[in-house]
């Protein structure tokens, strides 16, 4: 995407794709993954004033995710969502409920991840209107902060699925 274009975005279709960065959190016994898209797009109402919605924000709450800040709505494992790891290449394909990848790409996973991702079968999926993970707290704050558990399996070289 070029910065200095301005784009079209039809929201009742397809998310854009915005790229992906992911970042694994391994400080507890649930592993979570903290997912920023890399580019953001700014919308505005019909008549050209006022901002309108934001594609990635509609995105996640039309397709399984919740609020952060209501946890009954994303305390279990999403439906339809699912997630591979495969240990030999750290490469994590998270895919949501239409089997289109939500992610794909290097997780930076440690052993301690990986065994709490194996050991739970589940992560905790974090996304919302961050950069980085350093911005989690104002995100949440602001109500723009969505979590859902998601499905894993985690793939050791030499023992198979």
């Amino acid at each position: 995407m070029d910065p200095n274009t301005m784009y079209s975005v039809d929201l009742s279709g397809p998310a854009p794709d915005l790229g992906m960065q992911a970042w694994m959190d391994d400080r507890d016994s649930v592993p979570r993954v903290v997912f920023a898209a890399s580019h953001r797009i700014e919308t505005f109402g019909p008549d050209g004033s006022g901002a309108g919605p934001d594609p990635f924000l509609y995105g996640l709450r039309t397709h399984g995710w919740a609020e952060f800040q209501d946890f009954p709505a994303w305390a279990k494992p999403a439906p339809g969502w699912s997630a591979v790891l495969d240990v030999a290449t750290d490469e994590l394909t998270m895919s949501a409920p239409d089997g289109v990848p939500f992610y794909q790409g290097t997780l930076n996973s440690s052993k301690a991840w990986r065994r709490g991702a194996k050991k739970n079968g589940t992560f905790i999926a974090l996304a919302g209107d961050i950069a980085d993970p350093h911005g989690i707290a104002d995100a949440v704050d602001a109500g723009r902060m969505y979590a859902l558990v998601c499905p894993v399996t985690v793939a050791m070289p030499g023992r198979g699925w």
